[in-house]
């Protein structure tokens, strides 16, 4: 059994507009080729094989990994929204725990046509023609599933809420655009650099769809020492939580969203790491939309309540460091391909704790965080260090 997991490699494709790529094996290919190369080891070392995938059919694992063969080892797919990443990360990270694997690759893909609906990109069936398109209302336990399945209108109640019940100034929403529009034209692997508009079906307050891959690989600090594979990143924490009843109870779009589930989950994270949000260099969270990026900086004790219009107006600092919150320009900016997003956010925080982020580099970043959750219903929060 291990104490530590390291992450040995890193790698993306660059994230392609809907309907860009028509194939999960080339974009697969490319971010698992590149996370091994940045390992420095072959394939033929990898123990067990993680895979994400929502828009995928059966055997989808089979041709994310057709470009680089079948080695017989064990192979799992996870599809379960925009969880699906972080689930099969923290999957992954426990088996090295646990002495299963020395070695595991950990890959989320998304490879989504270009007439996709809004419905079916959340992972939604389409309403029947004699379902209410209204948010469920009551206390019962299926009036709480319901809410999500009319994504649109939480996200909708949710900018409603911070502006009206909250005080957040409108133009606070604009900056927060205008921001990750800037921060993804120094990302090279992101959505907007290869978009000249947005995709229409979708508010401009949420995050556009996008195709990607990405990959880590994980490995115990001895199979790093025995096979030269890089050891310079360390997994501190990585937590997970759904959401409660009373939670839902609440009636609050905001915890309906994960905003309860975030603080408490982060408080997990930080526990196990040994750390606080004041130790934290630079982080990367789930911003699906705009309030998702202002509510989230909150949960995670980034800022308070009370200050987001000035957080947003120093554009998300951390230790003073301006672009410090989402400097890949996050979901809002990267795009969001909900197989992929939750380990492109763990590229990047790789890729800034080695000086590798060039363009948008956080200064001396040490540690770092990423977050990610699933309509609110799953919240995961991973800590890195750099060794």
């Amino acid at each position: 059994m291990s104490e530590r997991v390291l992450v040995a490699g890193a790698g993306m494709a660059p994230f392609l507009p809907l309907g860009g790529c028509d194939s999960h094996a080339a974009l697969a290919g490319q971010a698992i080729c590149a996370a091994l190369a940045d390992a420095r080891i072959d394939y033929d070392l990898i123990d067990q094989v993680f895979t994400a995938c929502v828009h995928g059919e059966s055997g989808i694992a089979e041709q994310m990994l057709s470009q680089i063969g079948y080695s017989g080892v064990p192979v799992f797919s996870l599809a379960d929204g925009c969880a699906s990443a972080s689930s099969a990360f923290q999957l992954a990270r426990n088996s090295v725990l646990c002495g299963q694997a020395e070695c595991v690759l950990v890959v989320g893909v998304e490879c989504m046509p270009a007439r996709i609906s809004n419905r079916e990109f959340f992972g939604l069936k389409e309403l029947a023609r004699d379902e209410s398109p209204t948010v469920g209302q009551g206390d019962s336990a299926n009036a709480f599933i319901e809410r999500r399945r009319q994504p649109a209108l939480l996200f909708a109640a949710q900018t409603s809420w911070l502006l009206t019940r909250l005080g957040v100034a409108e133009n606070s929403f604009d900056q927060v655009l205008e921001r990750a529009r800037t921060q993804a034209g120094l990302n090279p692997y992101a959505v907007l650099n290869r978009v000249p508009d947005r995709d229409g079906w979708l508010p401009p307050y949420l995050s556009p769809p996008a195709c990607g891959a990405a990959a880590v690989v994980i490995c115990t600090p001895a199979f790093a020492q025995r096979f030269g594979a890089r050891a310079d990143v360390t997994v501190l924490a990585s937590a997970r939580g759904s959401d409660s009843t009373s939670e839902q109870e609440s009636g609050c779009v905001l915890d309906v969203l994960g905003r309860a589930t975030t603080r408490r989950v982060a408080q997990q994270a930080y526990q196990q790491a040994g750390l606080g949000a004041e130790d934290i260099d630079v982080a990367e969270l789930h911003d699906q939309s705009v309030g998702d990026f202002m509510v989230n900086s909150v949960a995670l004790g980034f800022c308070r309540e009370d200050d987001i219009d000035r957080f947003v107006q120093l554009h998300g600092p951390l230790k003073g460091q301006k672009n410090a919150v989402n400097p890949s320009g996050g979901l809002l900016g990267r795009g969001h391909a909900p197989g992929a997003s939750g380990l492109a956010q763990l590229v990047e925080l790789v890729w800034q704790l080695r000086d590798m982020a060039k363009g948008r580099q956080i200064a001396g970043a040490r540690t770092a965080l990423q977050h990610s959750t699933a309509l609110g219903r799953a919240v995961s929060i991973t800590i890195l260090q750099r060794t």
